[in-house]
C-alpha cells in the first residue's frame, strides 16, 4: 500500500529546520594571504587586519568595505577571528618571500558585520563569461586560454572578489554555437542558447577593441534571468587589466541587485509557496536549495496539499531579499498566484429529533493556504 503525499508531509508539520550555508562552499570567501617580512606576532597581526579586509570585500561584494568606520573596528579584532594561519616560504627566481595564509571564523566574521550593519552576502550567482575581439574591422571570439596572463588576471579578480566565474570551453561545439556577431549585436537569444551547456544564473559578455598596442577599450554587458542587460564600459588599458575591471564592475552591480540589504529589519510569517515537490527526494533537495539561501534564518512547513508545500520563513533582510536569493538558485521559477481552490469538506452529521431522517449536512468549503510568494521548483 502506498502512502499518500499528504501523509508523508504530516509528520513534518511545524518542524523547524536551522538554516546555514554549507560551509564547503563558503571556504574560498573567509581565506585569504599575503606577503609578510617575518614572523613577529606585531607583523602578524597587521597583516591579519589587511587579510580581514579582503576577506569582507569578498563577504560584501563590495571592494572599498573596508573603508567604512563600521568596518575598521572590525578589522582591529582581526587576530581574534582567525581560525587557522601557516607560513609559507617561496623562491621567486632566487628570491625567498615569506607569505602568511588564513582562514578566518565564517560565523564570528558574518555576526560582527550584521551587528555593524555591513552587508553580508554569500550567496553569490554563476557567472558565465564569452569574450570577443576587434582589431583592424576583424572581429573573433576569444578563449582566454589562449592568452593565459589576462586570463590569470581575470580569475585572480573574480577570486578576490567571491566571483563564481565559469569561462566556457571554446570547443567547436562553442564555436558552431556562437558567432561574434552575436556578443557585438548583444544577440541574447543566441548568447542564453549557446550558454545552455554550462552552469550559471548569469551571462557576462566582453567585447574588446583594439586601440593600439596592447590597449583595449571594454563594452560590457550583463545578462540575468529577465530580458533587462545591464551594459557598461571600462577604460582603455592593457587586456589584463581591463578584464579585471570589467569583472569588478559586474560584481558591483550584482552585489547592488543580488546582496542583502543592511539595517533592514528581518521579516517574521513570510510564506512561500513551492509547487511540483512531488516525493520526498524532491523535498531533500528543496530543503538542501532553501539550507543556501543567506536571507533565511529559519523556516517551519505549514501546509501540505498534493504537489504542493508550503512554508513559513523568518527572514534576516526583507522579502525582496528572499526573491533575489530564489532567482539566485536557477532552481526555482516565479508563478503568480493560483485562482482560488478549495479543499473538500468533511461531511458532518446533523443532528435530529427522534424518529426523524438522518442526514449530512455540508459545510462550507475551506479555502486553501494563502501564500505571499509562489514558486514552482525546477526539476
Amino acid at each position: 500500500m502506498q502512502i499518500s503525499i499528504k501523509a508523508r508531509w504530516a509528520i513534518l508539520l511545524l518542524f523547524f529546520v536551522p538554516l546555514a550555508p554549507h560551509a564547503a562552499d563558503l571556504d574560498e570567501l573567509f581565506v585569504a594571504g599575503t606577503e609578510v617580512a617575518d614572523e613577529s606576532s606585531e607583523t602578524r597581526n597587521a597583516a591579519l587586519g589587511e587579510l580581514l579586509a579582503q576577506v569582507l570585500a569578498r563577504v560584501s561584494g563590495n571592494p572599498a568595505i573596508g573603508a567604512r568606520p563600521a568596518a575598521v573596528e572590525l578589522l582591529a579584532a582581526a587576530p581574534s577571528l582567525v581560525q587557522q594561519y601557516r607560513y609559507r616560504s617561496v623562491d621567486d627566481d632566487g628570491e625567498l618571500s615569506r607569505l602568511l595564509w588564513a582562514r578566518f571564523d565564517r560565523r564570528g566574521v558574518e555576526r560582527m558585520m550584521r551587528e555593524r550593519n555591513l552587508p553580508v552576502w554569500v550567496q553569490r550567482p554563476q557567472v558565465l563569461l564569452w569574450s570577443a575581439t576587434e582589431r583592424q574591422g576583424q572581429r573573433e571570439l576569444l578563449n582566454l586560454d589562449t592568452v593565459p596572463a589576462v586570463r590569470d588576471a581575470g580569475t585572480r579578480r573574480a577570486r578576490a572578489l567571491g566571483m563564481p566565474l565559469q569561462l566556457p570551453l571554446m570547443d567547436l561545439e562553442d564555436q558552431s554555437a556562437l558567432a561574434p556577431a552575436d556578443l557585438w549585436s548583444e544577440f541574447q537569444s543566441g548568447i542564453r542558447a549557446a550558454s545552455a551547456r554550462y552552469p550559471h544564473q548569469v551571462i557576462l559578455t566582453a567585447r574588446f577593441s583594439a586601440l593600439g598596442d596592447d590597449q583595449w577599450r571594454g563594452s560590457w554587458t550583463l545578462i540575468g534571468r529577465d530580458d533587462r542587460p545591464s551594459i557598461f564600459q571600462t577604460p582603455v588599458q592593457g587586456m589584463a587589466e581591463t578584464l579585471a575591471a570589467g569583472i569588478e564592475q559586474a560584481q558591483q552591480l550584482l552585489a547592488a541587485r543580488y546582496a542583502p540589504t543592511p539595517g533592514v529589519a528581518g521579516s517574521s510569517g513570510t510564506l512561500v509557496r513551492f509547487s511540483e515537490v512531488y516525493d520526498l527526494p524532491t523535498y531533500g533537495r528543496l530543503i538542501a536549495l532553501l539550507e543556501r539561501l543567506e536571507p533565511v534564518a529559519q523556516v517551519a512547513l505549514r501546509y501540505v496539499r498534493d504537489d504542493a508545500l508550503v512554508f513559513e520563513f523568518d527572514l534576516r533582510g526583507d522579502v525582496r531579499d528572499l526573491e533575489r536569493a530564489l532567482e539566485t538558485t536557477g532552481q526555482f521559477a516565479a508563478e503568480a498566484a493560483p485562482l482560488p481552490r478549495f479543499a473538500l469538506p468533511i461531511p458532518v452529521p446533523t443532528v435530529v429529533p427522534p424518529g426523524g431522517q438522518v442526514g449530512v449536512a455540508e459545510p462550507a468549503p475551506v479555502p486553501e493556504y494563502e501564500a505571499d510568494l509562489y514558486y514552482r521548483l525546477l526539476n
